[in-house]
């Protein structure tokens, strides 16, 4: 700002012509201080309601969790993604400090109670798994599980007054003369190949109670069989045995499908599949979370189960079977496979409800007696058969060499006409045998 002076005032002293500027600027420090002044009180009260705002949530805090918690304990450091490099290295400008609430807390503890608690479950079913050895006398004596690397499991299913009944994959004692089984402890005693079922791929064996320890037979104790209803998408399941081809390891997961059907001669399995990551190796049974067996891990259908995923059969669908195995006696052989015709399909289709006949196996007792595939099977012995696991309830009350009598529907010149076969049971004992396939309906 310039200043206009008479020229008088120019001849002033230097004193008197910078009185008006001491005279202007003294007036405003005074009023810049009065301004500051204010500002300084403001920040005060601020600071103090604040201040109060902020003890008063500390102590609520202290109060909810408890006062003897460090508050301190509760805070999570984690490193920003461009913060890497050693320990010793690290920025702490590049850590946050982030706080978990107490729920989140509650729910960490829960879940890792509840995963040990699993854990333990399946710890401790160790005294009722064995491992399976089989041997080869025409390989010197060599271990058939030594080729892969992995063990078989075995688990005890029943325990007599005489002898303990194990239950095992049927790969264990294929093709063997001698097998043994090994307790928890170490013990290893001979058993007995009762029977096989190679087509759910499961084998019984036999101990002789006396060549047992009583040490390790005061420890050891049968399977408690569950049932797999209830069992849904994102089930917790506890697998063990040899779920990835270690002895008596636990792992913990998930199911991820359920209800998948699988069709075998003359029956359909319901299988599992889970989270938990399988190896070519992997066996063993699966546990619900109240410590019961609700199915045993296969590796046969990974086409429908997942190639990565262990999957299991339901123990519902085998139960009987392998109650037919420790007797030491097979379920009653046609040798067919079949769909279940629902009465949407029968509707579309224009046929009767029953079993459509996807495959009969050549040399089986439904070829013989006339049974071909696009057969829709109506009838055994009289009883209607709408699935095929209502035809295998009428199978397992015959035995080899029984006469059925099997009503089935086939189409003849556009037309679908009822025949009557007879066929005569065969025994589950058989090797590979060549099969004829159609697509299904």
């Amino acid at each position: 700002m310039t200043i206009h002076k008479k020229p008088v005032e120019e001849k002033e002293h230097d004193s008197e012509k910078y009185r008006f500027m001491k005279e202007q600027v003294r007036p405003q420090q005074k009023k810049n201080a009065i301004k500051y002044a204010q500002k300084a009180v403001s920040v005060i009260v601020l600071a103090l309601i604040f201040g109060s705002a902020a003890g008063a949530a500390f102590y609520f805090v202290q109060s909810r969790l408890g006062a003897d918690m460090d508050f301190g304990d509760y805070l999570v450091e984690t490193i920003r993604p461009e913060a890497t490099g050693q320990d010793d290295d690290i920025d702490g400008s590049k850590i946050v400090r982030r706080s978990v609430s107490q729920s989140d807390i509650d729910s960490i503890t829960n879940y890792d109670h509840v995963s040990k608690k699993m854990a333990a479950i399946g710890s401790s079913y160790k005294y009722a798994l064995v491992k399976v050895k089989g041997v080869m006398a025409d390989n010197n004596w060599k271990d058939v599980n030594s080729d892969d690397g992995g063990v078989t499991f075995g688990a005890i299913f029943s325990i007599t007054r005489n002898e303990y009944i194990i239950v095992t994959d049927s790969s264990a004692v294929n093709g063997t003369d001698e097998v043994s089984v090994e307790f928890f402890d170490g013990t290893e005693v001979k058993a007995s190949v009762i029977n096989i079922d190679s087509n759910i791929n499961i084998a019984a064996l036999r101990v002789d109670k006396t060549n047992i320890p009583i040490a390790t037979r005061r420890k050891a104790f049968p399977i408690s069989v569950g049932s797999v209803s209830g069992t849904i998408n994102g089930s917790n399941v506890i697998a063990v045995g040899a779920p990835n081809g270690i002895m008596y390891s636990v792992m913990l997961g998930k199911v991820i499908k359920s209800d998948i059907e699988v069709s075998i001669i003359d029956n359909q399995l319901s299988m599992y599949s889970t989270d938990m990551v399988s190896t070519s190796i992997s066996n063993g049974i699966i546990l619900n979370t109240d410590g019961n067996v609700i199915g045993i891990i296969s590796n046969h259908y990974t086409n429908l189960t997942g190639e990565k995923n262990i999957s299991f059969v339901s123990i519902n669908s085998i139960n009987d079977m392998i109650e037919l195995l420790m007797r030491g006696k097979n379920v009653a052989y046609m040798g067919m496979e079949g769909k279940d015709v629902d009465s949407a399909a029968a509707a579309e289709h224009s046929i009767s409800r029953g079993i459509y006949v996807t495959a009969v196996y050549s040399s089986s007792p439904a070829y013989a007696g006339g049974m071909r595939v696009a057969d829709v099977v109506e009838k055994i012995d009289g009883i209607s058969v709408k699935t095929v696991y209502a035809l295998h309830n009428v199978l397992v009350k015959h035995k080899s060499g029984d006469e059925i009598k099997v009503e089935v529907s086939r189409k003849v010149k556009n037309k679908r006409k009822n025949i009557t076969l007879l066929l005569s049971a065969g025994s589950m004992k058989r090797s590979a045998v060549k099969h004829c396939r159609f697509p299904a309906i």
